[in-house]
C-alpha cells in the first residue's frame, strides 16, 4: 500500500506531537549543543545576515534553534507541523521572556499565511528530509523570500554510512519517512525553484547522542574529516544556501 503525502503529515503530526515537551532533551548535552551551534554557524557563514534580519524557521519543533538565533538579535517566526510543539514553544518563550518570536502552526508545502516576499532570510533544519513534496516546499521558502532574500537548509547526506548503517545498528533508531539527498540533488531542488549563487558545505560526523567524554575526539574527527578531499563526502549533514 502506497503511503500518501497526507498519511505522512498526519503521522509526522502525530509523533511530534508526542516528542514536544521533552523534543530539546538532547540539545542540553554537550554533544546536542555542539552539534545545533555547528549547524548555527554554518548557517551564518553562507547567508551572513545581519542582526535583525526577519528570519522564518520552517520546521521549528518546539523552538530549539529558534530561542537561540533570537538571543543572536534576529526577529523570529517559528512554523511546525505540530501543534503541539509550537504550544510547547509558545509557552516557553513566555517563561523566557522571549515573546515577540511568532510562533505558528503550519506545512512547509503551503506557507499560506506568509505573503509573497516577507522575510530576510528563511532557515529549516532536519525538516525538508521529511516533507512528501520537496520540490513543492522548497517553491514556497522561494516564494516568501524578499528578492536578495537567503534560504539556508539542509539534509541528511545520502553518502554518510550513518543513517543507514550505523544509526540503526548502533541506537536501534531510524526515523519514519526520512530521505537523504546527495550535494548534486540539492543544488538542482534549488536552481530549479529558482535560487541562485548556491552554495553547500558538508558538515558534522558527530552524533547529538555521543556521551561527553567522546566529544572532544569527534571535534577533531570533524575538524579532519571535513576538510579532506574524499573523506569530507561522507560527513552527515549538507547544509546549502541560496539567494532569491
Amino acid at each position: 500500500m502506497t503511503t500518501t503525502g497526507t498519511q505522512v503529515k498526519l503521522e509526522l503530526r502525530e509523533m511530534y506531537d508526542q516528542l514536544a515537551a521533552n523534543y530539546d532533551a538532547i540539545y542540553r548535552t554537550p554533544a546536542g549543543q555542539y552539534f545545533m551551534n555547528r549547524k548555527i554557524d554554518t548557517m551564518l557563514k553562507l547567508a551572513a545576515f545581519p542582526q535583525g534580519s526577519r528570519l522564518l524557521e520552517v520546521g521549528c519543533a518546539n523552538g530549539v534553534y529558534t530561542f537561540a538565533l533570537a538571543r543572536l538579535g534576529f526577529q523570529m517566526t517559528g512554523l511546525d507541523l505540530s501543534p503541539e510543539c509550537v504550544h510547547t514553544a509558545t509557552q516557553q518563550a513566555e517563561r523566557v521572556g522571549l515573546t515577540h518570536i511568532n510562533f505558528t502552526v503550519g506545512d512547509a508545502e503551503a506557507l499560506s499565511q506568509f505573503d509573497d516576499n516577507t522575510f530576510d532570510g528563511v532557515i529549516s533544519f532536519s525538516t525538508l528530509r521529511y516533507v512528501p513534496n520537496l520540490a513543492k516546499a522548497i517553491r514556497e521558502l522561494y516564494r516568501v523570500l524578499r528578492p536578495g532574500g537567503i534560504a539556508v537548509v539542509d539534509f541528511p547526506n545520502k553518502r554518510s554510512p550513518w543513517f543507514t548503517f550505523m544509526k540503526p545498528l548502533l541506537t536501534g533508531q531510524t526515523h519514519i519517512h526520512d530521505h537523504q539527498y546527495t550535494t548534486g540533488q540539492i543544488k538542482r531542488m534549488l536552481q530549479e525553484a529558482g535560487f541562485r549563487k548556491v552554495s553547500l558545505r558538508r558538515i558534522l560526523y558527530t552524533p547529538k547522542t555521543i556521551p561527553g567524554w567522546a566529544l572532544p575526539a569527534m571535534k577533531v574527527i570533524d575538524y579532519v574529516g571535513e576538510r579532506t578531499p574524499g573523506f569530507n563526502q561522507f560527513a552527515s549533514i549538507i547544509v546549502a544556501g541560496g539567494h532569491k
